[in-house]
């Protein structure tokens, strides 16, 4: 998802791939993709504070595979606004919702009850009501903080397809609603124990709607890739957070591969 959408409904498909292999992969989608604005100047840092009810619901239901579920994150980049999301998994599905809110407006866009009335579009003022009602019904609070780089690609010959590499996967615990980015005290957790590589690796996404592009399952097994699970929030929780320990279900691979169409 660039800087600039704010809805959009995808399928969202994971593979781990070791810092060798990379490169491999990222020239074999050059013929079809470009880098989007953001990654212009190469790597990007994004960092993202990531709410959680006292019993860990949201992190339960990640590592149980709860085929309906969603995440509550406020997310910023070196650059602009901050944007309030809400990721929805409806079985194979991703559903995201976005709000941008300038920098002087948080937390009290969130704490605030006045909150609403920054947003002008209405469109604003229901995503954000509805991440505000989540937040509420479930008692949610900030608990953890992930960040990583990201090198992202769009495709030229498809309507939406979407590429990325994120790597140099580190968290920390919250410190209330604050979403540090370039301070010290990060908890790498693409660790080879962690991660299930030799070494620290890369996690590919590949992202389309509808039907997944021919070129994208042509990558896939010409890589012999492996579609898994791995959650950054949950890595991150299980790393940083005390008294939190890796569900077993977490910790198996997906065994099957990308098919052409999911």
């Amino acid at each position: 998802m660039s800087n600039t959408e704010l809805v959009i409904e995808r399928y969202e498909l994971k593979y781990k791939l070791t810092n060798e292999l990379a490169p491999l992969v990222r020239q074999a989608i050059l013929p079809y993709c470009r880098t989007d604005s953001a990654s212009a100047g190469g790597k990007y840092l994004i960092s993202s504070l990531y709410l959680d009810t006292p019993r860990y619901d949201f992190y339960t239901h990640n590592v149980e595979g709860e085929p309906h579920r969603f995440k509550l994150r406020i997310r910023r980049y070196t650059t602009g606004p901050i944007f309030l999301e809400c990721k929805r998994r409806e079985k194979d599905v991703i559903i995201k919702t976005r709000v941008a809110v300038p920098k002087e407006a948080w937390p009290d866009v969130l704490l605030s009850p006045n909150g609403l009335g920054w947003a002008k579009e209405q469109r604003d003022r229901d995503n954000l009501s509805d991440f505000i009602l989540r937040m509420n019904l479930w008692g949610a609070g900030p608990l953890a903080v992930v960040r990583y780089a990201r090198e992202a690609f769009v495709s030229e010959v498809d309507d939406y397809a979407r590429v990325t590499f994120d790597s140099e996967i580190c968290g920390r615990p919250a410190n209330g609603w604050q979403i540090p980015l370039l301070e010290p005290g990060w908890t790498p957790v693409d660790g080879g124990t962690r991660f299930g590589l030799a070494g620290s690796g890369v996690v590919l996404e590949l992202k389309a709607t509808s039907i997944v592009p021919l070129w994208m399952s042509d990558i896939v097994r010409k890589f012999n890739l492996v579609r898994t699970g791995f959650s950054k929030y949950v890595a991150v929780v299980e790393n940083t957070i005390p008294g939190v320990r890796p569900l077993p279900s977490m910790l198996e691979p997906s065994p099957w591969l990308l098919r052409s169409a999911p």
